[in-house]
């Protein structure tokens, strides 16, 4: 009698199927593991204690943050110290030479270094609209804005505000006074300053530290520094409306206000510089953090990239195997293996 083995038959290729299957989701493990570095069955390679690895995690997804934010709070600084050493070059060399040009300059030579002072007026207005990454750095809280508005409307303000004084010492007081009025008096801080400087622009740079800048182009440092310069534009826009004498002396006034505008442009670099310092140490420490949680993050899920290979040439090997075994029983050919 011929033996039936239909049975026997079916029994096989199913465990011919179930092998298959097998070696391919353990040959994709192995892969995924391969490309990633890391275990695919994290539950199982800490033995279901998943709190040390979640802490790890979510710390250094907090510190990815924080470098964001020193990233950004460095270019923003840096583009604030850049500025700012424009202008002091300016301020340098202007203070000591317009007092000295007091007493040297013929007349028609002194209307023309003050046209000259106000065209450097004018390019310092458009320094201190100056944007990082599309982000305004001297209006305080307020990025999405120029800090200063129109040159020619402030020179239109401070001819009004100085209208009727006859002396260098009051015409400069004027500007001061202008310059210095309190919010909501028709001063500088409302019609020329764009910015909003209630509270300052934060920068949480790592989990203990922060770093707060209150410097616009409406703080006292840059105010004295544009009184200056205001002095010598408006010499310029009044001209021959003033005389010689009124306009020597409005040199000494420039001078001196230009001279006190350096020590503070000189502080509010060096603040400047301080927070930069704390920025970069702040990336230094994030890094070093980010670093030794990697490590230890690797300890705990990683994938041993000898162990991976290994295994991943061992898969191989079975299911080339299979794969003759099921040829010769079934005739089948590769393509339909695999597919």
């Amino acid at each position: 009698m011929t033996p039936f083995h239909s049975i026997g038959d079916l029994s096989r290729s199913y465990q011919l199927r179930l092998g298959q299957q097998g070696l391919k989701a353990r040959l994709d493990r192995l892969t995924q593991e391969m490309m990633t570095g890391v275990k695919s069955d994290i539950p199982k390679a800490l033995a279901g204690d998943l709190s040390g690895i979640s802490h790890i995690e979510s710390r250094l997804k907090l510190l990815t943050t924080f470098q964001q934010n020193t990233s950004e709070a460095q270019n923003r600084l840096a583009g604030m110290q850049a500025a700012l050493g424009q202008i002091q070059a300016v301020v340098d060399d202007l203070g000591p030479s317009v007092l000295t040009e007091r007493n040297i300059l013929e007349e028609q030579d002194f209307r023309a270094r003050a046209d000259s002072i106000k065209r450097d007026f004018q390019s310092m207005f458009e320094t201190l609209n100056t944007t990082t990454a599309g982000q305004y750095l001297f209006g305080g809280n307020r990025t999405d804005s120029p800090a200063l508005g129109s040159f020619e409307t402030m020179l239109a303000e401070l001819n009004t505000a100085v209208a009727g004084a006859t002396t260098a010492a009051t015409i400069a007081s004027r500007i001061d006074a202008w310059f210095d009025a309190p919010q909501g008096t028709g001063g500088f801080s409302d019609t020329v300053y764009q910015g909003d400087d209630d509270g300052s622009t934060r920068f949480s740079i790592s989990p203990e530290h922060r770093i707060d800048s209150n410097l616009s182009a409406n703080s006292a440092e840059l105010r004295d520094t544009l009184k200056g310069m205001a002095v010598m534009a408006y010499a310029s826009e009044a001209g021959s409306a003033i005389d010689d004498a009124t306009l020597r002396d409005l040199f000494s006034e420039a001078g001196g206000r230009l001279a006190k505008a350096t020590l503070g442009l000189t502080t509010a670099r060096a603040d400047l510089g301080r927070q930069q310092a704390a920025v970069t140490q702040a990336q230094a420490r994030n890094s070093a953090e980010t670093t030794t949680l990697s490590i230890a993050r690797t300890n705990m899920i990683g994938a041993d990239p000898a162990e991976a290979v290994t295994a991943l040439e061992e898969t191989e090997a079975k299911i080339q195997s299979l794969y003759a075994i099921t040829v010769r029983l079934s005739r089948l050919s590769l393509t339909d293996y695999l597919s």
